[in-house]
């Protein structure tokens, strides 16, 4: 069974703190001056090492040509391919990749090989990590490789070693919402990681079921191919007064189709709380707390964090609007119209592993789920109902409104997914190396690879251009209610790399300020939102503000007395 967000983690906090603390680590294994190389590009031997989360199917003794054929390993081949094409213009730079689980291990691993001078050329993570890096000395502003006449973007090397230009490396032709993110993101306008496998964020509806009119079944029932008695996907029941919903294109328009989905489908959102106090059905939910706050906020001009010199300058989202933002999303979670994922029921209690919004979509128990891009073909499960893949709707101060219409504008999406950060190397060779094999690991045609194989958006633009890639666009919105598996996350995928094009042109990513309490801020207001969502006995106005005030104030606490 796919579970996107446990591979994925979109955008999940990871903590700075220790590595902070660990400024000055990594001894004569990361000098600010490494040695001079010695060697031509096309001599140059070196190595790379890569930690990253691709589980190794070596490791786990599965055959390759059967770990080909399983989506854990995915991500494994794409890197080992790259590297076997990477090999034959760079036959004397060797390329090792290490398994270090996810993205907080490999934070983990990186700041324990701080301590004793083992550290990687890249690493795979999130920005906030990288800040940690950033703050110990030992990460590598790459952009001093940027405009170089031999390693520069644009650059390469024919089969005699002369430099000869390389149209598909250039900068013009990076996704420039990414470029200037990774830069944004630290206080000194440095690129110490690069983009890498990006992602955004989608509304995911149940199309059948917003088109359907009247009454009767919203698909066809569908069981396990396995088990015939299990249900793959329980077709949600209309009454005979049910009408099409219109897609929303603002929070307002939302919440009104979610108070109409409660009403025509009564079976559905009936008991729909268990014992735990979690939520069996639902008819919106937002996969990432921490990722439905941020965009909230900056969609509604509220302070968050920001680059400064003092906590005060940084933390900012202990403020008066934005716990009004919070008890108008508790009101619609009293309403039982929204859930983050930790309010849904546990797929795993034991373990405190909750369910997945794709699967309440693809069960028929959720109607409308907002997730990454980067899960766009784990909706292909529900093989009797067609879903749309939409951009996420703006949020605007009508939400606060008794009869608000919404607002005409576009949202603000955030840009999510891992970089690759670097690190300095006692030898310049090493460091060097690993530049050149970022430039050939995102160039067009891995780009257009990786975004196929994993529904990742393409880092360059000439990737569209490529047959592979257009052939996918093309058929975006093709499948029906037949058609196969494979044909709907084909469908599925060119839908994601649309959008991408449409969040890219409109220049509607966002990301936030790097620094040192920047994971702190993004875990604290994620926690605030669940505190909020899981108490279950504010009901009355006051009630809830008691509630968010409290909130507010613990989760600033946590990040200020760090």
């Amino acid at each position: 069974m796919k579970k996107f967000m446990k591979k994925c983690l979109p955008m999940l906090a990871l903590s700075v703190v220790a590595l902070v603390g660990a400024t000055g680590c990594g001894g004569t294994d990361t000098p600010d001056k490494p040695d001079e190389p010695t060697t031509t590009l096309k001599d140059l031997k070196a190595t790379v090492t890569w930690w990253n989360n691709y589980k190794d199917p070596v490791a786990d003794g599965v055959a390759e040509d059967e770990a080909r054929k399983k989506s854990d390993y995915t991500e494994y081949y794409f890197a080992k391919d790259a590297i076997t094409e990477f090999n034959k213009i760079y036959p004397n730079i060797t390329v090792e990749t290490t398994y270090k689980g996810g993205y907080s291990d490999i934070q983990k691993a990186v700041n324990t090989g701080m301590n004793s001078g083992d550290i990687p050329s890249i690493a795979s993570g999130y920005p906030d990590a990288v800040a940690g890096y950033v703050s110990a000395g030992v990460a590598l502003d790459v952009g001093q490789y940027f405009d170089d006449a031999e390693l520069g973007f644009g650059k390469t090397i024919d089969s005699t070693g002369t430099v000869i230009a390389d149209a598909n490396t250039t900068k013009a032709d990076f996704n420039q919402a990414y470029l200037k993110g990774e830069a944004a993101q630290y206080s000194d306008n440095k690129h110490y990681s690069m983009p890498y496998s990006k992602s955004g964020e989608t509304m995911a509806i149940n199309q059948t079921l917003f088109d359907k009119v009247g009454a009767g079944e919203t698909g066809v029932n569908s069981f396990n191919y396995k088990d015939p008695t299990i249900p793959v996907y329980e077709a949600p029941v209309a009454k005979d007064t049910k009408k099409a919903y219109a897609t929303p294109t603002s929070w307002t328009e939302l919440m009104a189709t979610a108070r109409q989905m409660k009403i025509d489908y009564p079976d559905v959102f009936k008991d729909n709380v268990n014992s735990d106090g979690l939520f069996t059905a639902i008819p919106v939910c937002y996969d990432s707390a921490e990722n439905m706050y941020i965009s909230f906020s900056k969609m509604l001009g509220i302070p968050y964090t920001a680059s400064g010199s003092t906590v005060k300058d940084q933390v900012l989202f202990n403020n008066a609007d934005a716990r009004k933002m919070v008890v108008q999303l508790k009101k619609w979670n009293n309403e039982g119209l929204l859930a983050t994922q930790n309010q849904l029921y546990y797929s795993n209690k034991a373990k405190g592993y909750h369910q997945y919004s794709s699967t309440m979509v693809t069960n028929g128990k959720c109607f409308v789920a907002f997730s990454s891009t980067a899960g766009a073909t784990y909706f292909s499960d529900g093989a009797s109902f067609l879903a749309k893949l939409n951009e996420t709707p703006v949020i605007d101060k009508s939400i606060y409104e008794t009869n608000g219409t919404g607002s005409t504008a576009k949202s603000t999406v955030i840009s999510q997914g891992p970089s690759l950060a670097f690190f300095k190397k006692s030898n310049a060779d090493d460091q060097k190396a690993a530049w050149l094999f970022y430039k050939h690991l995102t160039n067009t045609d891995n780009a257009a690879n990786l975004a196929i194989a994993k529904s990742y958006f393409p880092l360059r633009q000439s990737s569209y251009s490529t047959d592979k890639v257009k052939t996918i666009v093309d058929a975006a919105g093709t499948t029906t209610l037949e058609s196969s598996y494979n044909d709907k996350k084909v469908d599925y995928t060119g839908q994601v790399l649309k959008l991408n094009e449409t969040y890219s042109d409109a220049d509607r990513y966002m990301s936030t300020a790097v620094f040192d309490l920047s994971s702190a801020c993004r875990t604290a207001v994620g926690n605030l939102v669940k505190t909020v969502f899981d108490d279950k006995t504010a009901k009355t106005d006051a009630e809830i503000a008691t509630l968010v005030d409290t909130a507010f104030n613990d989760a600033y606490k946590a990040v200020v007395t760090q």
